[in-house]
C-alpha cells in the first residue's frame, strides 16, 4: 500500500505511527547497548518520520509509545515502570521534546504540500494560459485567412475591371469605391495580425541605417496612387535624416500615422508632415487639421481598440489597432511616439523619435528596374475557391498569359506535369493534399522542378512563410495580391 493512500485514511495513518513506534522498539532493543545512556534521539527520528509521512496526531501516538519504551526498556531498572523522579523527568523531558519535533515537522509539512499544490496550480493556470493564447493565435489567424479569401476575389475582379471594363464615369467610381473599401478592411485584417504577433513577442527587428525622409516620401507616393490624398492638402518638408532602424517596420509606422491623419481629417484639410533631425534622434512630425483629440482620451489614444470619436468623420472607421501598432513597434526600436492636440476640432500632432544613426559615406541609389512588358509565361492557378480562380485566370489572360487552371492537388500536379509551366500560384488549403504537398511532388519530377512557385494563401505569419519555403516554394504572398506585387511576380 502507497503512501498516498495510507495518508488518505484517518486509521491508517495511526497505524502507520503505531508500527514505526513499535518496529523502531524491536529493532532497537538488541542494541540497547549501543545507544545508552541517551536512547531519545533514535526514537526522535522515528517521530520526525511519522509527523512528516502521516501527520501529527499519529506523531503523537509515536510520542506515546516511545516515552512508554524508553521508560520500560531503556530506562534502568529495566522492565519495570517505576515512578522516580528522575525517571519521571526523563519520560516528561522526551514527552515534551517528541511533541515540539512533531508539531515542527507536521507544520513543515504542511507548508511543503502547500508549496506544491500552489506550483501545481500555477502550472496548471500556465498550461492553461498557453493553450489559451495558441487557441487565440490560431483563431487569429483562421479569421484573417477566411477574410483575405473573398477579398482576394474581389481584388482580382476589380483590377479585371480595370483592364477591361469601359470608361465610364458612374462604373469607374463603382470600382473605384470596391477597390478603396477592399483595401480597408485588408489593412485591419493586416492591423490585427500584426497586433496579434507583437502581443506574442514574435517581432524580429532588422535594425539598419536608413533615410527616414525618403521611406517618409516612398509611403506618401504610394497612398497618392491608392487615391487616399486626392482629397487633402498634404506637404512633405525636411532634408535626409538618417536613424538605426527596421526600412519595413518604419513604413509600417508612417502608413499608420499617415493613415490616421487622413482618416480623422475631413476633405479639404490639410496633412503637415515634417522630418528633422533633434538631438540625438530623427523625428518625424504629422500634424493634422482634423477633428482632433479630447483631453480625456490623449492618454489612452495608443491603447488597443481605442479610436476618435464614432460619428467625428462619416465614413471612416476601423478597429481602433493602427496607433497601438506604432506605439509598440516605437518601442522595439527604443523609440517614443507621443501625440497632442489642443481639443475636438482643432487638429492633432504626433511625433515619432527614433535613434539617429550616421549617413553611409558612399551611397549607391539602386537602379529602378526599366518598364518593360510582361513577358508570355505558362501559368498554372491552382486555387480550390471559384471565384478567385476564375477572377485570376481572367485577369492573367487579360495581360496576355497563357493560363490554366486547377482545384485541388491531385489535378494541380497532373496539369503541371502536362503544361510543365513558368510560374504556379497554388493556395494551400486544397483537397487530396494540400500545397506542401504538392510543392514538394513538384519538386521530384524533371517537368517541374524548374518553374517558380508561389504560395498564395491567406496565412501570413513568420512560421507560414517559413513552411512555405521549407516545402519548395520560391515565393510566399498574402491574399489578396496587389497590382503591383502580382506584376513583381509575373516578372521573375
Amino acid at each position: 500500500m502507497s503512501l498516498d493512500r495510507i495518508r488518505a485514511h484517518r486509521a491508517g495513518r495511526y497505524l502507520f505511527g503505531v508500527a514505526a513506534s513499535v518496529s523502531t522498539v524491536a529493532v532497537l532493543i538488541p542494541l540497547r547497548f549501543l545507544i545508552e545512556p541517551l536512547p531519545a534521539p533514535p526514537f526522535l527520528l522515528t517521530v520526525i518520520a511519522v509527523a512528516w509521512f502521516v501527520g501529527l496526531g499519529p506523531a503523537l501516538v509515536s510520542v506515546a509509545v516511545c516515552a512508554f519504551a524508553i521508560d520500560y526498556w531503556f530506562i534502568p531498572p529495566l522492565f519495570a515502570v517505576t515512578t522516580t523522579w528522575h525517571e519521571i523527568a526523563s519520560v516528561v523531558s522526551f514527552a515534551m521534546v517528541g511533541v515540539v519535533v512533531a508539531w515542527l515537522t507536521a507544520t513543515r509539512r504542511h507548508v511543503e504540500d502547500d508549496r506544491k499544490a500552489l506550483l501545481a496550480r500555477e502550472r496548471a493556470a500556465r498550461a492553461s494560459a498557453e493553450a489559451a493564447n495558441r487557441a487565440k493565435d490560431e483563431f487569429v489567424a483562421v479569421l484573417g485567412h477566411e477574410f483575405r479569401n473573398p477579398l482576394s476575389a474581389i481584388s482580382t475582379a476589380v483590377q479585371l475591371l480595370d483592364r477591361v471594363g469601359k470608361p465610364d464615369d458612374t462604373a469607374t467610381s463603382a470600382r473605384e469605391v470596391i477597390a478603396r473599401q477592399a483595401r480597408n478592411i485588408a489593412r485591419m485584417v493586416d492591423d490585427l495580425m500584426e497586433v496579434n504577433r507583437i502581443a506574442a513577442g514574435k517581432i524580429r527587428l532588422d535594425p539598419r541605417p536608413m533615410d527616414l525622409a525618403e521611406t517618409v516620401r516612398r509611403c506618401v507616393a504610394t497612398l497618392a496612387g491608392a487615391g487616399r490624398t486626392e482629397r487633402h492638402a498634404l506637404a512633405v518638408h525636411g532634408e535626409a535624416v538618417w536613424v538605426e532602424a527596421d526600412p519595413v517596420r518604419v513604413e509600417q509606422i508612417v502608413v499608420n500615422l499617415l493613415d490616421n491623419a487622413l482618416k480623422y481629417t475631413p476633405p479639404g484639410g490639410a496633412v503637415d508632415v515634417t522630418i528633422a533631425r533633434e538631438s540625438s534622434h530623427g523625428l518625424l512630425r504629422v500634424r493634422d487639421t482634423g477633428v482632433g483629440i479630447p483631453r480625456e482620451m490623449l492618454p489612452r489614444i495608443f491603447d488597443l481598440f481605442v479610436q476618435g470619436e464614432p460619428g467625428a468623420i462619416r465614413g471612416r472607421s476601423g478597429l481602433g489597432i493602427g496607433l497601438a501598432v506604432v506605439h509598440h513597434l516605437a518601442e522595439l526600436h527604443g523609440g517614443t511616439i507621443e501625440a497632442s492636440s489642443d481639443g475636438p476640432g482643432r487638429g492633432s500632432t504626433f511625433r515619432l523619435r527614433l535613434r539617429s544613426a550616421p549617413a553611409p559615406r558612399a551611397e549607391t541609389s539602386r537602379a529602378r528596374r526599366p518598364a518593360t512588358d510582361t513577358p508570355r509565361r505558362r501559368i498554372v492557378v491552382v486555387e480550390d475557391d471559384p471565384d478567385i480562380r476564375g477572377m485570376l485566370r481572367r485577369l492573367l489572360e487579360a495581360s496576355g498569359q497563357d493560363v490554366a487552371e486547377a482545384e485541388d492537388g491531385p489535378s494541380a500536379f497532373e496539369i503541371a506535369v502536362r503544361v510543365r509551366p513558368d510560374l504556379m500560384l497554388v493556395d494551400i488549403g486544397l483537397a487530396g493534399f494540400d500545397g506542401y504537398e504538392l510543392a514538394r511532388r513538384l519538386r521530384t519530377m524533371p517537368e517541374t522542378k524548374a518553374a517558380v512557385l508561389v504560395a498564395l494563401t491567406g496565412y501570413g505569419r513568420p512560421e507560414d512563410v517559413a513552411r512555405s519555403l521549407a516545402a519548395g516554394f520560391d515565393h510566399h504572398a498574402v491574399k489578396p495580391l496587389a497590382p503591383d506585387a502580382l506584376a513583381e511576380i509575373l516578372r521573375r
